[in-house]
């Protein structure tokens, strides 16, 4: 009686009471699992959100920093151009040394028109407009441009440039140039040769090297794009036709490359884990095309810092204003960014099926303008 007793095994109530004990202890590992998973997604998007912002910023920071830095930099009177625009400067938006910063703010209704901006974004270089840009294929593509955000345009001159390696005649072709092995001039870059009494834009058709010098070539109608943006026939290199550099010190001089960065928001080229299309922090640097720098930038912000006291010993900023009120004279000298950056993917339970976004903020000094 007592072996048949003790093979009875478990009863139907100890069966359940077991079965019900797993099933609860099984749901918690599930809930435990699940809530990790959720709070990894979470730590992650807001990582991913954080380190997006950083470079965001910095990006932009860098460009704002060298503003304005044009070398030993003239009088604006004595900065000429050989190229066929004549004296309508603002036609040559990507090589108009004669602004540095460049700010556009949204005032459409909803539209990324040229006219949803102030001033009109029809100056910039834009896709398939070859009425402002030597290279319509690699301009803005304004319809990706996301609607209420700003664009920032930040301009240099490279550094270092490159030293002439004789005195250059205002007509002289090519320039030659000391050859220190990295001269950094390529066919169709714009190029400034300057001193501190007078500079000229050029377009380079052409890199060689003659009598042991690396020589640059500007070219009367050479180049892609529209004729503004070619040296126009019989041009100067100087409105006053003085020479570059001296018979003692012809390396007073250089040459070196504009570049115009050029920075805004717009759909980006991946989507999210909602197959949502992202938005990004894009930049266009000079005649490349734009390029899409962070993933999960949502939108631009964009005030520029006014000295209104430029006579007294300061030269902070006392006034911030959006673009479209700045006047001409107006002296630039911070601009405040904010940024919205995003987790790019959605990661909480949002009935809206948003990502996760915060704004970030960076006042920067526009220390060559100061």
């Amino acid at each position: 009686m007592g072996n048949r007793r003790s093979a009875q095994g478990f009863s139907l109530i100890e069966l359940l009471l077991a079965l019900a004990l797993g099933l609860v202890i099984t749901a918690g590992i599930v809930q435990l699992f699940v809530g990790n998973n959720q709070t990894y997604r979470v730590l992650q998007g807001q990582a991913r959100l954080q380190e997006g912002a950083r470079y965001a910023l910095e990006f932009i920071a860098e460009s704002a920093r060298a503003a304005g830095y044009f070398g030993c930099d003239p009088d604006e009177n004595k900065r000429w151009h050989t190229l066929n625009a004549g004296a309508n400067w603002a036609s040559l938006f990507e090589v108009d040394i004669r602004q540095s910063v460049a700010g556009f703010e949204y005032t459409g209704g909803g539209g990324n028109s040229v006219n949803d901006w102030t001033p009109s974004a029809v100056i910039l270089p834009r896709q398939g407009a070859s009425t402002t840009t030597p290279m319509p294929a690699n301009g803005i593509d304004m319809s990706t441009v996301i609607p209420e955000t700003d664009i920032l345009a930040l301009r240099r001159v490279e550094n270092p440039g490159e030293r002439i390696a004789a005195v250059v005649q205002p007509t002289l072709n090519p320039i030659p140039l000391v050859d220190d092995g990295d001269v950094d001039l390529q066919v169709d870059d714009f190029a400034v040769i300057g001193n501190c009494e007078q500079a000229a834009v050029f377009r380079v058709t052409g890199v060689g090297n003659a009598f042991g010098n690396v020589t640059v070539n500007w070219d009367a109608g050479v180049g892609g794009g529209i004729a503004i943006y070619q040296n126009a026939a019989g041009a100067t290199l100087s409105g006053q036709s003085v020479a570059y550099g001296s018979a003692t010190d012809p390396q007073g001089t250089t040459v070196a490359k504009i570049t115009t960065d050029i920075y805004y928001v717009a759909q980006g080229t991946g989507t999210n884990n909602f197959g949502q299309t992202t938005r990004s922090l894009w930049r266009k640097s000079g005649t490349d095309a734009p390029v899409e720098l962070v993933e999960g930038v949502r939108d631009l912000q964009v005030w520029y810092g006014i000295d209104t006291t430029p006579v007294d010993n300061s030269v902070a900023p006392n006034r911030y204003v959006t673009a479209d009120n700045i006047n001409v004279d107006d002296i630039i000298r911070a601009v405040r960014v904010q940024i919205e950056a995003s987790t790019v993917d959605v990661v909480t339970d949002n009935p809206a099926g948003e990502p996760s976004t915060r704004t970030f903020s960076q006042t920067i000094s526009l220390r060559n303008l100061g």
